[in-house]
């Protein structure tokens, strides 16, 4: 990137004491990493390569090289100004955060991250007299000059131009502005309608929850944090469409794959938004849509708190002591329904409590797990009824898949080295069967497609979950295939297809599942071991063991 006469590759290969081989086969890797930036291309001219192309394009690559470089040490600051040597970027972070502070303007932390990483870029870039060139008419459009953002990245370019001795240009203000734009989305003018319909935001969200109700059985339409916190959001979305700014989400991927109840919600939210507003919305929008439902759906599980006893012979001042302590840790997790001073059978079973803490050795023949504590709770202690609270857990959602998967699995839809090369394939496969058995009709198969347009169902574990955008089977069925060979699916190499086709009076079975989904996907042990077995008994054993 900064080689202005190309880049001599026999001194690179030897520089870097590789093979001209090995040199040939990372170019074919660069090529790929290039497709995204459209006016990037690697030129090769005899022993020498160039990378050419706008400057907008080649600020976006480094950009977006550095994040990859950084991503599994996204917090340290250090290590990010470590990046670059030829100015100091704990600096830049200072003056950006001043200016910020003057203007009242404040963005999310996460994105404070990435624009400190542009204007990082920006001055590395001028340093080495590479200037971004603005197109004036999209600038007029923008109108971008009677912004904040304009005054913040004014501000801030002449700050670095007095301490950095670079030179202060015009078109790399507009730039950072226009950067500043994207990165938080600012500029809505809190407007009640949505675009130019009477179709209001209130409107939509409550849509939105209504139908989050009806296809996952979980009710969130009485939130009002919620609410607020989904309707400011589709507006500044909105606003962003409007503009054609793009904002990326950094924990998109954990979203989707460790949260797929949370993202497959969003989803559904999402293609309203798109049906309603004909507005098109990618991953990113759909994973900040998670986000909000996430924290509601958690907020409504904190409510199913598991009920407890406790069993204390200790006066009271000291019972007191040890319940207070008990309720400040695990306050998200169970209530303290009863304290007794000794077990009795008739007044326990009246409680009907999920768990029994007592502080002395009990022995009873009841069905109800009990762990004995401390009086003082220490740090065993709370790890003794942290286990005690996973293992319900893991119970309650072993009893309630247990029920219903036998019924879902069969043996009919279990197909195993099925030999198909596309997604599209093995889901034209799969759906048919299940049309050929009568269990959905002709739109399930363009239903289940259409979702997969809208984001891949793929994992990075090897499994796909496909499904249509609403619950429209007859009865509820599950067909699993296990393919010859691996297939591209999205982004990931897919082995595993699970085809969820769920019946209307059946959403708490797909929650159901997606919680299951979730503990597979943070067991790799257990999912390793899915991925080996070789029938569809051993399948169903492995699921519900």
């Amino acid at each position: 990137m900064f080689k202005k006469n190309g880049l001599n590759l026999i001194y690179l290969a030897d520089k870097l004491f590789v093979s001209s081989s090995s040199i040939e086969n990372d170019l074919k890797q660069i090529k790929i990493i290039l497709k995204p930036y459209f006016s990037l291309k690697l030129v090769r001219r005899k022993n020498y390569i160039y990378l050419e192309g706008n400057e907008e394009d080649k600020r976006k690559l480094y950009v977006n090289l550095l994040l990859k470089k950084i991503e599994g040490n996204l917090l340290n600051l250090d290590f990010l100004a470590a990046q670059f040597p030829n100015f100091d970027l704990l600096d830049v972070k200072k003056w950006l955060e001043s200016i910020f502070q003057k203007h009242c303007y404040s963005v999310r932390e996460i994105e404070f991250l990435v624009i400190i990483i542009y204007t990082g870029v920006a001055i590395e870039r001028i340093l080495c007299h590479d200037y971004i060139k603005i197109n004036k008419e999209q600038e007029n459009k923008e109108n971008i000059a009677d912004s904040t953002e304009f005054a913040i990245a004014e501000e801030f370019f002449k700050k670095a131009s007095e301490e950095l001795n670079i030179e202060l240009l015009e078109d790399e203000i507009d730039y950072l502005t226009l950067i500043l734009l994207k990165k938080t989305g600012n500029g809505s003018n809190g407007t009640t309608f949505l675009l130019n319909s009477g179709y209001t935001v209130n409107q939509l969200v409550n849509d939105i929850l209504q139908d989050i109700y009806i296809q996952f059985d979980v009710d969130l339409r009485h939130d009002e944090d919620l609410k607020d916190g989904l309707a400011n959001h589709i507006q500044l979305l909105l606003e962003r469409k409007k503009k054609n700014i793009d904002v990326s989400n950094f924990y998109l991927d954990e979203l989707k794959y460790k949260y797929p109840l949370f993202f497959e919600m969003a989803v559904l939210a999402g293609k309203l938004i798109k049906d309603k507003l004909n507005v098109e919305i990618d991953e990113n929008d759909i994973s900040f849509i998670a986000q909000h439902i996430g924290g509601a759906v958690e907020r409504m599980d904190s409510k199913n708190k598991y009920k407890v006893i406790m069993i204390d012979p200790n006066n009271q001042a000291l019972s007191s002591l040890c319940i207070k302590k008990l309720q400040s840790m695990f306050h998200e997790r169970m209530i303290i329904v009863g304290c007794m001073n000794y077990f009795e059978k008739k007044k326990v079973i009246d409680m009907k409590p999920d768990l029994i803490l007592t502080t002395l050795p009990l022995v009873h023949n009841l069905n109800i797990l009990t762990v004995q504590i401390s009086i003082f709770v220490n740090s065993e202690d709370e790890t003794k009824i942290y286990q005690a609270l996973n293992l319900l857990d893991q119970n309650k959602l072993k009893e309630e898949f247990a029920t219903s998967i036998k019924t879902m699995m069969e043996p009919r839809f279990f197909y195993m080295d099925l030999d198909l090369d596309t997604p599209k394939e093995v889901l034209n496969f799969m759906s048919d069967e299940l049309y050929k058995a009568g269990l959905v009709d002709e739109n399930f198969k363009e239903s289940v497609l259409k979702r997969e347009e809208l984001s891949p169902t793929s994992f990075i574990y090897s499994f796909a979950v496909p499904h249509p955008l609403n619950a429209m089977s007859k009865e509820s069925k599950i067909p699993i295939a296990f393919l010859k060979k691996p297939i591209q699916w999205g982004e990931f190499q897919v082995k595993l297809v699970l085809l969820l086709a769920i019946e209307d009076e059946k959403q708490k079975t797909l929650r159901i599942f997606f919680d299951w989904l979730s503990s597979m996907v943070n067991d790799s042990k257990k999912l390793c071991s899915l991925m080996q077995v070789k029938s569809y008994d051993e399948f169903i054993n492995h699921i519900i063991e």
